[in-house]
């Protein structure tokens, strides 16, 4: 009887462990997936300033906009981003240097270059929260990259 049991919780301690991994496993390739969509979105959005196809292909019927600077919606954040790259930095660009993806939630930090050449740019950390492999929301922070620092560690 009490090998029985022994081998009864063993074999539900089996279970409930490999349904833990499982659903890590799961967990890690959606988050490998909103990630190739955050990234998606970024290039497409910041280095080919193709804004209403960014939003298109990789944005939700409904979407949330906390960075103050961007207008909430999704049709007004399309205008104030064709705007801002269209007319006042055309050239801009992003380079992105680290990510993480967790689940639903993507972040990005990147180098922002409105101009590229003409200032050191600025340093953002984008955060993106996804549903079904679409963005829905966005909080965004940015900071200028100084020309001197009181350290000797770069921002990236």
């Amino acid at each position: 009887m009490r090998v029985r049991r022994a081998l009864l919780l063993l074999g539900i301690t089996l279970a409930i462990d490999g349904c833990a991994s499982s659903r890590m496993l799961l967990e890690d390739e959606m988050a490998k997936s909103n990630l190739q969509v955050v990234l998606a979105f970024e290039e497409t959005v910041f280095n080919k300033h193709q804004v209403r196809e960014a939003f298109s292909r990789y944005v939700g019927s409904t979407y949330k906009q906390h960075d103050p600077a961007v207008p909430d919606g999704r049709d007004a954040a399309i205008r104030a981003l064709d705007r801002v790259l269209g007319m006042q930095y055309p050239n801009a660009r992003t380079v992105v240097k680290r990510t993480i993806a967790r689940g639903d939630y993507v972040w990005v930090q990147a180098l922002w270059e409105p101009r590229p050449g003409e200032s050191r740019g600025e340093a953002s950390v984008d955060i993106y929260r996804l549903e079904n492999a679409r963005i829905v929301e966005h909080w965004g922070v940015v900071q200028a990259v100084p020309d001197q620092s009181a350290n000797d560690n770069t921002m990236f």
